[in-house]
């Protein structure tokens, strides 16, 4: 049985479309980690713990993909891009660390697809772990840790959390927080 996809459509312009799967008790995360860093697996795993809503990967993966698309790409893969634009760091590392799994259990898999290509069902069954769907993604959230990655700590309100981290997230490139 393969879990439903959150499905969002990325810039008109590259033609791609992102397809995120949740996990939990996830068995097997050294291989998948082993398999992402080798480049054998084309697909972004992110810590759910620091996600507070989809959308926020989203603006991710298409800063992603327009930079893929205009030769502005940062980091060596479309994937470690996201990664990057998660982060507030202009440190590739220090992003790829923070965002990107180690040995949580808990994992959020995200792909690029086209037309022409779609490796979603071919990595998904190499996942031994429980599929849930998108909408318990609240229930990995670390408030504590999103405001520790995105250094909102003094953020009292959890009100509107999600516009302050996308703002952080996409003016990195002009603002040192």
């Amino acid at each position: 049985m393969s879990p439903e996809p959150h499905i969002v459509e990325l810039d008109p312009d590259t033609k791609t479309t992102l397809k995120m799967y949740l996990y939990k008790n996830v068995q097997n995360v050294e291989a998948i980690r082993n398999n992402i860093i080798k480049g054998v697996w084309s697909c972004a795993v992110i810590k759910p713990s620091l996600i507070l809503d989809p959308f926020q990967v989203a603006v991710a993966a298409n800063r992603a993909v327009v930079a893929e698309k205009l030769n502005t790409m940062v980091t060596r893969t479309v994937f470690a891009e996201i990664l990057y634009n998660l982060s507030l760091t202009k440190n590739i590392t220090q992003s790829l660390s923070k965002f990107g799994i180690e040995k949580d259990e808990n994992l959020l898999v995200c792909f690029l697809v086209t037309a022409e290509r779609d490796l979603s069902s071919e990595i998904l069954p190499l996942i031994e772990g429980e599929p849930c769907p998108i909408t318990e993604l609240n229930n990995f959230t670390s408030i504590k840790d999103v405001k520790s990655a995105y250094k909102l700590n003094s953020f009292k309100s959890d009100d509107g959390l999600l516009d302050v981290v996308v703002s952080r997230m996409v003016t990195k490139n002009f603002v040192s927080y």
